[in-house]
């Protein structure tokens, strides 16, 4: 399996977006606040919302995606036939691997659900 995030691994339109957060299930840690809807596809799906309003500087912003995608990357192989919105919450400044594990916390446990 490639660990590649490719274009198929992305939750890309509007419609698809919509869809999650109609129908997903929400869970929230120190971090990030997530939501997921399990899906037919056979594939993982990740989608960012990580907003002006919490985030209020770009490098912040790009910082909280990066750490997203890695995550999601590294670990998409154990959540087949989910899709998940990751938003980004107001907190105090923490380490890049504090952060993603909060992540990788919330992602196992909505999948567990």
């Amino acid at each position: 399996m490639s660990f590649r995030l490719t274009r198929q691994s992305k939750v890309l339109t509007p419609s698809e977006y919509k869809s999650i957060f109609n129908n997903g299930n929400m869970t929230r840690g120190k971090y990030w606040q997530v939501m997921a809807v399990k899906t037919e596809a056979s594939k993982a799906k990740l989608g960012l919302a990580i907003a002006k309003k919490v985030q209020r500087l770009a490098v912040d912003r790009n910082r909280f995606k990066r750490i997203a995608r890695e995550t999601f990357r590294c670990q998409q192989d154990a959540f087949k036939n989910w899709e998940f919105v990751v938003m980004a919450r107001q907190a105090k400044a923490a380490d890049n691997a504090t952060i993603a594990q909060d992540l990788t916390t919330l992602l196992h446990k909505i999948v567990a659900k």
